[in-house]
């Protein structure tokens, strides 16, 4: 009896590990062939590196997140704590209205991120106006910093997995899109000329499933093809560092310098920031966040000089002049490009945007914790206290006595925060990422296709429309795993959630 149960048990193992064999073979033969587009899908992400894709049905802070996957008769649903994030594939772009023009960023100390308009601000409140929520009121002890934006900010290149407008190769599935993702291929190419001012910010988020050897290439004049030898600046990628260089057509390249930046793990990307000023001839490259390294051009990019024909009355002669400031500075190129050296490497959340060349300082650093600060579009600072914002202009105590200062001379205020910012995270706090790239934090979400509701710690209830959400984070204080892969391989992100 005992040899029969064992014999039966030896085989039944033999027939797994059999079917296990096979079934890898078959994965293994797969991924060899050549990917096709895949139909966009939202994609639910849990932190043990596993991942399911499908459609959010509900949220209920009873029932929990209640999913719709194609091989489930019935919706499935999941704890929150078990999940990091859900991604959606189909994301409607914030309204344009007529005129309108946000004129400050938000920025809160809980990290929520917001623009719209400044509407007033007291010793207690703040109150503004947003596109997605209309006016919002909230404590001021809350707020961390208002940005004041240019009238020159503009969102230039907002996209996911779009390749139209793109040149890519160098074949026709060079490029393979899926869940709002593009992997790249060997030799993967991908240009556009997105006519980028003198000033500007370039984000995107790039990981791996292999080694990092990512080329891309910024106010560049080769858009068709990578070209080593093109004009404009090339940020070389790789496993913990990153190098730039800037090109200089015939004459070669020039080594502007190396930094260390954080290794992509499989299942976590780096979210990577260029802020550009070619009129100061300085580039600020920013992960996750964090200020890497800047670094100053001796090449500065000026405005060209018109020769002016010493007969031309004084009138035409200025005219001249006046049209060649209007052009701008002669730039190297104004197109960015990216470029695989290796395959697996994947992008997404590509935006371009323009910017006003302000300096990048850790906020709650500048304050030290002492009192408001005030910065001034000549780059002068006041420090004191800020005691009102209201009909375009601000109100500052300080030693020398009562200051006010008309809103259009003041590009930044930040507060120093009334007791330490707390680190602790609200019990089943959830990140909202809209479609125009703020963040709100929710307690108590519930989504039920039309609307995600919950509670925000600084206006209280709210309401979102579902078709501006890009992004639903969970259990914010947690990173997941990464996923466990069979055996490695470009190809195998097909097969395991990103």
């Amino acid at each position: 009896m005992g040899r029969a149960v064992r014999a039966s048990t030896h085989a039944r193992v033999n027939w797994i590990l059999n079917t296990n064999y096979f079934l890898r073979c078959a994965l293994f033969l797969t991924a060899a062939l050549p990917l096709h587009a895949q139909p966009a899908g939202d994609i639910f992400q849990f932190l043990d590196g596993s991942s399911l894709h499908g459609a959010l049905e509900a949220i209920d802070p009873a029932k929990g997140i209640r999913w719709k996957h194609p091989a489930s008769v019935a919706p499935i649903e999941f704890l929150p704590r078990n999940a990091h994030q859900i991604r959606f594939a189909q994301v409607a772009r914030a309204p344009v209205q007529s005129g309108a023009h946000h004129t400050c960023r938000f920025r809160f100390i809980n990290g929520d991120e917001l623009t719209g308009n400044l509407l007033s601000l007291d010793s207690t409140h703040i109150e503004l106006e947003t596109w997605f929520a209309g006016k919002l009121r909230a404590p001021r002890a809350g707020v961390q910093s208002l940005s004041f934006l240019a009238k020159g900010f503009a969102t230039i290149y907002d996209g996911t997995a779009d390749l139209g407008g793109w040149t890519t190769g160098p074949t026709p599935t060079a490029w393979q899109s899926r869940d709002g993702v593009l992997t790249g291929s060997a030799n993967a190419f991908m240009g556009r000329d997105l006519k980028l001012p003198p000033q500007s910010r370039v984000e995107f988020e790039v990981g791996t499933v292999s080694a990092l050897n990512l080329y891309f290439s910024l106010y560049t004049d080769a858009v068709e093809r990578f070209n080593f030898a093109s004009s404009g600046y090339q940020f070389n990628l790789g496993l913990g560092y990153v190098n730039l260089m800037r090109g200089q057509g015939q004459f070669g390249m020039q080594h502007l310098g190396q930094a260390q930046i954080p290794v992509p793990l499989p299942g976590r990307n780096l979210r990577v920031e260029i802020r550009t000023d070619l009129l100061a001839g300085a580039l600020t490259l920013l992960v996750d966040g964090n200020v890497i390294q800047q670094w100053n051009d001796p090449n500065v990019a000026k405005p060209a000089v018109p020769v002016v024909d010493p007969n031309l009355p004084p009138t035409v002669a200025d005219a001249v002049r006046d049209a060649a400031r209007a052009r701008g500075p002669a730039l190297p190129g104004t197109g960015l490009s990216f470029y695989m050296l290796n395959g697996g490497v994947q992008l997404s959340a590509i935006k371009v945007s323009a910017w006003d060349g302000r300096p990048i300082e850790p906020e709650l650093v500048a304050t030290n914790f002492t009192g408001h600060l005030v910065r001034l579009a000549n780059h002068d600072r006041a420090l004191g206290e800020v005691r009102a914002i209201r009909d375009g202009t601000l109100t500052l105590g300080s030693a020398a006595g009562s200051l006010d200062i008309p809103l259009t001379r003041v590009t930044q205020v930040i507060l120093a925060p009334t007791t330490q910012p707390a680190t602790n995270r609200a019990a089943g706090e959830t990140h909202a990422r809209l479609s125009s790239g703020e963040t709100v934090a929710l307690t108590q979400p519930r989504w039920d296709g039309r609307q995600l509701a919950g509670v925000s710690p600084h206006f209280g209830p709210l309401q979102l429309d579902t078709r501006w959400v890009r992004l639903l984070r969970f259990n914010p204080g947690r990173e997941p795993l990464a996923p466990d892969l069979l055996f490695p391989g470009a190809d195998l992100q097909q097969f395991f959630g990103r």
